[in-house]
């Protein structure tokens, strides 16, 4: 890893756009993921590819071998119900051995799958999102590892059509259970099926998270995820002599980082995932710790946030800090930028434990994108996202003092399933993809330095003034600077004359100042000055309009995933929050303090 040096190519354009890509050239890719699993096992065969634990708080280990095997005999029996590219297979089940092998068999038989959100199934408000989804992908398979679980919620989407095949546990469902066994005419015909499988055809649709909008259905090819793969080999990211990568990761499989892309780069690797039943919240991220000790991961990647609890659990656990640190070698973040704070620790403790400071990956793409910016060199500056990667390339439009990013090539979505008129907004003239995301250069006069995330468009406003706001920037300093007393901030005031802030409060460390009753934490005076110092010391640093926030206050009640206020990974959607929660946008701009705070 790190075996690059920055490289990119710049064309100007007199409309002051930029047309930038990779110095460096992709490797051919294979042909499909299915392929990719085949030559894993036949190379792998006897490695863990996935593992989960059982009742009993015991990790049950998948082989490359098994899951091959599995997923064939899967796969014949889709082919004998007439499964094809036009008969979808919906999966409702969270990450698992046997959800792997139902997503590879589809793959095989050349069936799209569609991995479900377990909110929709689970959340009684997001039910109608599954029924959206059934709706926009029209599924002639279903399955699930437990129907009982998910009973009520199909029959609220109103999902009982006599077309849908059950496929799985029966629990209430007259449901067809899995083929555990293929016979010599069935792998023929699985053979047969696969060979057909070309970098065009469709492996999957993958929902977006609707962190700025209603969720998407994107179709993902096997040329998307093939093509990654070759350009991180084009930057040595995947190298073919290293020990195979033993992650551990909480991440949903129905989005896109640890579903597909973080699937494929470890089987590429003949690495293992190790799922984890802990997440990086209060409560629950005692069982990641747990975890750690007993998977010792090579490889550990996780959101900021995650990465800022896991650093205060290494600094108080010198056992832990021992065993994680013997055995990791490569680190990484996404979806918000590193807070210089909790960086700098994580040196130290590497420092400490491993003798020497160690460069962190991070990248920019998303659910629609698959071969973006990658920042594969080593980098201090946490603000980089990265430079293109190998086979895209990138158009930049002027929009203030920023840039939007689009991007065109092979690791692109073709569009959104049954839905022709969101594919053809998604493009623009000249058929490059709007990300929807805006950059900056780290340093205009060296573009080799990187580009820098700059929030996404649809979270830009302009004040009343004029003056442009950069919500999803803004948003990622204000938690920085008022680390460890704030969990998220929602950034208001378009059209008004000043920035104000929602604010929810870390109760785990409010709680502290409060003797423990965390009631008390939204009326507390030394809450309240904990944040209003933080932000004082933002607003120091940051005096111009665009980014000083003048008034804020504290909401008691967390984001809603069924409202859609919050998504599975943990992004607030900034503006439905404002809409839901008008009454309190009011109060902040209102000329009513007394429920307001003053910066």
């Amino acid at each position: 890893m790190f075996e690059r040096k920055p490289s990119i190519l710049v064309e100007n354009k007199p409309s002051g756009e930029f047309l930038i890509s990779s110095g460096y050239k992709p490797t051919k890719p294979i042909t499909s993921i299915v392929a990719l699993l085949e030559q894993s096992a036949m190379r792998y065969p006897d490695r863990v590819v996935v593992a989960e634990k059982n009742e009993n708080g015991h990790y049950v280990e998948l082989s490359y071998r098994e899951a091959f095997e599995q997923a064939s005999a899967v796969a014949e029996q889709l082919l004998s119900l007439g499964g094809g590219q036009e008969t979808p297979l919906m999966i409702l089940s969270g990450a698992s051995r046997a959800h792997f092998v139902v997503a590879s068999a589809a793959m095989m038989a050349g069936v799209p799958y569609v991995p479900v959100s377990t909110s929709y199934t689970a959340v009684e408000a997001a039910f109608s999102k599954l029924q959206a989804v059934f709706e926009k992908t029209r599924p002639r398979f279903i399955w699930s590892d437990c129907y009982a679980d998910q009973e009520h919620a199909l029959t609220t989407a109103g999902i009982t059509a006599a077309s849908v095949i059950w496929l799985g546990s029966r629990d209430n469902k007259q449901s067809t259970p899995l083929a555990t066994t293929v016979s010599p005419a069935g792998e023929s015909r699985v053979k047969v099926r696969t060979a057909s499988l070309g970098r065009d055809t469709i492996a999957r649709y993958m929902f977006t998270s609707g962190s700025t909008g209603s969720p998407k259905g994107v179709i993902h090819t096997h040329g998307m995820i093939t093509t990654m793969l070759a350009a991180r080999a084009a930057l040595g990211e995947d190298e073919p002599d290293a020990a195979p990568p033993r992650v551990l990761d909480w991440m949903p499989w129905s989005h896109v980082g640890a579903g597909v892309l973080r699937m494929a780069f470890v089987m590429n690797a003949g690495g293992s995932i190790y799922i984890d039943d802990g997440k990086p919240v209060p409560g629950e991220f005692e069982k990641t710790l747990a975890n750690l000790a007993v998977v010792k991961p090579t490889s550990y990647a996780g959101a900021p946030l995650g990465w800022n609890m896991l650093v205060e659990a290494l600094e108080q656990d010198d056992a832990l800090a021992k065993t994680f640190f013997d055995h990791v070698t490569s680190l990484a973040y996404g979806s918000a930028a590193m807070p210089e704070s909790t960086y700098e620790r994580l040196q130290a403790l590497l420092v400490k434990y491993q003798g020497a400071r160690r460069a962190m990956s991070t990248s920019l793409m998303s659910t629609e994108v698959a071969v973006g910016l990658s920042r594969y060199w080593p980098c201090e500056d946490q603000t980089v996202v990265g430079l293109p990667m190998p086979g895209a390339r990138f158009k930049l439009l002027p929009v203030g003092d920023r840039f939007e990013i689009r991007v065109k090539g092979s690791g692109v979505t073709p569009g959104y399933v049954n839905d022709p008129d969101r594919t053809a907004e998604a493009f623009d003239e000249d058929g490059f993809f709007k990300m929807g995301d805006a950059v900056t250069f780290a340093d205009p006069k060296r573009p080799e330095a990187g580009l820098r995330f700059a929030g996404r468009i649809a979270e830009q406003f302009k004040l009343v003034t004029g003056t442009w706001v950069s919500a999803g920037t803004l948003r990622a300093q204000l938690v920085a600077a008022c680390a460890p007393w704030v969990r998220d901030v929602v950034i208001c005031g378009i059209n008004e004359n000043f920035i104000a802030a929602l604010i929810w409060p870390n109760l785990s460390a409010c709680t502290q100042l409060v003797a423990g009753v965390e009631a008390d934490v939204f009326t507390s005076d030394a809450v309240m000055a904990k944040i209003r110092a933080g932000l004082a010391a933002h607003n120091a640093q940051n005096p111009a309009s665009s980014q000083s926030i003048k008034r804020f206050s504290l909401l008691t009640t967390p984001p809603s995933i069924g409202d859609g206020e919050i998504t599975e990974k943990g992004y607030v959607n900034q503006g439905l929050v404002q809409r839901l929660r008008a009454d309190d946008v009011a109060l902040l701009f209102g000329t009513d303090h007394s429920s307001v705070m003053v910066v």
